[in-house]
This record gives structure tokens, C-alpha cells and sequence, in this order.
């Protein structure tokens, strides 16, 4: 995944309910679009310890419609990085309904301009 501020992360979400196991990754039921900003950027470049994780609320994020429809009510979401490193997000509606992603293999890869010699 490489990571450059600007750029937009989309990340799949799956409602969190007991057919989550047999889910189709192909098919999520929305999706999250975040603006990597160099705040955001500075977090998402940390590798955590076996045992911790970094957890990053988000404030600003778009929904997706994939399966169904953007919710209407309000809703908060958040990256967590775990050791690998893995990013995967979370998505909270104030029904009570909740979304995550799948875990994603992120190996930061950055642009130092090096081609410009």
C-alpha cells in the first residue's frame, strides 16, 4: 500500500453480526475513504509492538454505498494498527450497528524523490 499525503485510503466494511465468517470479500456493504493527511500519515508509519495497537479515530471520512445504502444516521469511525503492521477500520452507527474491514497487510512504501537525479 503506498501511502502519500493526499492520496485516499478505501477500505471494505462488513457489518459486524454472526454471517460475518461466511461474507464474500468481493462484496462489502460500504465502503471508507480517507484523505491521508501528514498527521494521519505520521500514525500509519508506526509498526506497533507484539502486544499493542494504535487506534485513530477519524473526523473526517467518507461512506461508500457498495450493498447497501450510506447510513443517514449519525456515526463515527476509527484505523487500528496492529503489529505486522495490519490496519483495519471500524465503523460505529448510534443504532448500535457496527462495520470493521478485513485486517490489511500494509508495508509502507514512500516516494524520496530519488528519481529526479
Amino acid at each position: 500500500m503506498e501511502l502519500s499525503q493526499g492520496a485516499v485510503l478505501s477500505l471494505p466494511l462488513f457489518q459486524f453480526n454472526d454471517e460475518l465468517p461466511n461474507r464474500d470479500l468481493d462484496h462489502p456493504d460500504l465502503y471508507l475513504e480517507v484523505v491521508l493527511d501528514e498527521q494521519l500519515l505520521a500514525h500509519l508509519c508506526q509498526n506497533p509492538a507484539q502486544d499493542q495497537s494504535v487506534s485513530l479515530q477519524l473526523a473526517g471520512y467518507q461512506l461508500l454505498a457498495h450493498t447497501e445504502s450510506v447510513p443517514s444516521e449519525s456515526h463515527s469511525a476509527m484505523l487500528m494498527l496492529t503489529h505486522g503492521p495490519l490496519l483495519a477500520a471500524t465503523l460505529e452507527r448510534d443504532n448500535g450497528v457496527s462495520y470493521v474491514s478485513p485486517q490489511l497487510e500494509m508495508m509502507p512504501t514512500f516516494d524520496l524523490g530519488d528519481d529526479d537525479e
